[in-house]
């Protein structure tokens, strides 16, 4: 059996890995950059 400090780093890293996961991707996707209509109040 794996020690608890082996566990520990195994999990911790692919935690690090899984987060802002969602966030990137919808930026990769959608982009950052807002709208005309959202910067300059175009309706």
């Amino acid at each position: 059996m794996a020690s608890a400090t082996k566990r520990t780093g195994t999990v911790r890293r692919k935690k690090q890995t899984q987060r802002g996961k969602t966030r990137k991707a919808k930026n990769r996707n959608q982009g950052t950059t807002k709208t005309a209509a959202k910067l300059f109040g175009d309706e």
